[in-house]
């Protein structure tokens, strides 16, 4: 049986715990509301942008923007979203798992996030990630994605990467988060079917009023010219639907632990308890032996 004192210092040792990580709950749920006002929002403004190249892209006959470029590698990149802090449960080993099942060897790699960068290059992908960005909470915001999205697209139309990916973690709802990757770049042809019966150059759709709108210049410069902000905007939807995710998962961790920490504290204080008795018993048998002698 341990001593009392060793009991005691358990037991303020993991009340102290409880308290942090009680603490790291409430932050993570206030940030959580915060976040996802911004999500709904980023969410709002990517689903019309979506469509807005949906509609280009239906009238576009050819179909240069949605296959690579002729004779191009045949590697693919891959941008996984993770977090710098930890703490959040499974939330980076299950995103960096499941880009671990898709990713082949001439495959090179992205990673936003200390604890991804870590976590591959822990498990031999090293040699793989060809860039690496930090996006904590304090400076995540979207024009600090500009470069990098700058940077794939003339890696792509170079013709280094025949495709695209994200893989980022996609919010479920309050308990569930999954990990799930999107192609980006070349366009999902099966997502945007052309119009043969449009021209490039001409007329692109009809207002509600049945009028023509017209584009300057050509459909085919104009959503060249959208591709850059089409995927910088995918970036920044994804990241800000995986920071919901990160705290979600913190959140979830915190409270777990919490709990864990409230059941550890009820078992040693029994501990504690039994101990005590047993040493009050053995006081008493002491003092009843030592008068009955």
């Amino acid at each position: 049986m341990q001593s009392l004192d060793k009991i005691k210092r358990r037991i303020k040792t993991v009340q102290t715990t409880s308290k942090i990580t009680g603490a790291m709950k409430l932050v993570a749920t206030a940030k959580i509301k915060k976040q996802m006002t911004e999500f709904k929002t980023v969410s709002d403004f990517c689903q019309d942008f979506y469509h807005i190249i949906e509609d280009l892209a239906k009238l576009i006959s050819q179909k240069t923007f949605y296959q690579a470029k002729k004779g191009s590698s045949t590697k693919k990149l891959w941008i996984i979203v993770t977090s710098s802090l930890g703490l959040c449960g499974a939330f980076n080993i299950n995103a960096c798992k499941h880009l671990m099942g898709l990713i082949q060897p001439s495959d090179q790699i992205i990673v936003i996030g200390r604890k991804g960068y870590s976590y591959l290059r822990a498990h031999g992908l090293g040699d793989q990630i060809t860039d690496f960005m930090e996006m904590s909470e304090a400076n995540f915001n979207y024009l600090e994605l500009l470069p990098t999205s700058e940077l794939i697209m003339d890696l792509y139309n170079q013709g280094n990467f025949a495709s695209v990916h994200i893989v980022y973690t996609k919010f479920i709802n309050s308990i569930t988060f999954t990990p799930a990757d999107v192609q980006v770049l070349p366009l999902n042809y099966s997502l945007f079917k052309a119009d043969e019966s449009k021209s490039t150059c001409s007329y692109v759709a009809l207002t509600d009023d049945h009028k023509e709108i017209a584009y300057d210049p050509s459909v085919n410069n104009i959503l060249a010219t959208c591709l850059p902000i089409y995927l910088t905007t995918l970036m920044f939807a994804t990241i800000a639907e995986s920071k919901v995710c990160e705290n979600g998962a913190r959140r979830n961790a915190m409270e777990t632990a919490t709990d864990n920490a409230k059941q550890l504290i009820e078992d040693l204080t029994l501990q504690f308890n039994r101990a005590r008795q047993e040493n009050i018993t053995q006081e008493i048998n002491e003092i009843v032996a030592g008068a009955g002698s």
